[in-house]
């Protein structure tokens, strides 16, 4: 019996302490509640007038043979991505027999071609370089120079630059660029 009568009065006592907490809204911050995340922070930079990232233009498409060296065939690579520019543009395909000779700079976020290529329907003043071909060993991919500029990061521009001299005539003869071009 005195365990029982013990274990009665610890009911009550649980049943009084109880009753006497404070129900509703608490004054502080839970513990429970959620965590501010970086998702949950709107995110905002200055917008350029001259990149439309919003266009509602069709995908610019192109397609061409992997420059190769010897009996080395590697294929064809296929593009298709987003206009960069908000003023009506075309997609430029360079190819050009190695050593490389282009003239171009960082502008803001793009890379931009200061001097006319040599060859007839090359770069041009103002074009944007787009895409490079870039070796990595024997496997050749596309670098996006666009996409590199845009982290904005202390060496962007040299990432470009290393990608453009991969190209050193090891596994191909020749480049490929695609640029982006203003249509006037």
């Amino acid at each position: 019996q005195p365990a029982s009568g013990m274990f009665a009065a610890l009911t009550l006592s649980l049943l009084g302490f109880t009753t006497g907490l404070r129900v509703g809204p608490t004054p502080w911050p839970s513990r429970l509640s959620r965590a501010t995340r970086m998702d949950d922070i709107p995110m905002s930079r200055p917008s350029d007038p001259n990149v439309d990232s919003t266009s509602q233009r069709p995908n610019f498409a192109c397609s061409f043979e992997i420059p190769k060296k010897g009996i080395a065939e590697y294929g064809t690579c296929n593009m298709n991505f987003k206009p960069l520019l908000a003023t009506p543009s075309e997609i430029i395909l360079v190819r050009n027999t190695l050593p490389l000779e282009l003239s171009a700079e960082p502008r803001g976020r793009v890379v931009s071609v200061t001097k006319d290529g040599k060859a007839d329907g090359g770069e041009r003043v103002g074009d944007i370089l787009r895409f490079t071909l870039k070796w990595t060993d024997r496997e050749p991919s596309m670098f996006d120079v666009c996409k590199c500029m845009e982290r904005q990061l202390q060496n962007s521009f040299d990432q470009v630059v290393a990608a453009l001299v991969t190209n050193d005539g090891t596994y191909a003869e020749e480049i490929v660029m695609i640029f982006e071009r203003p249509i006037q």
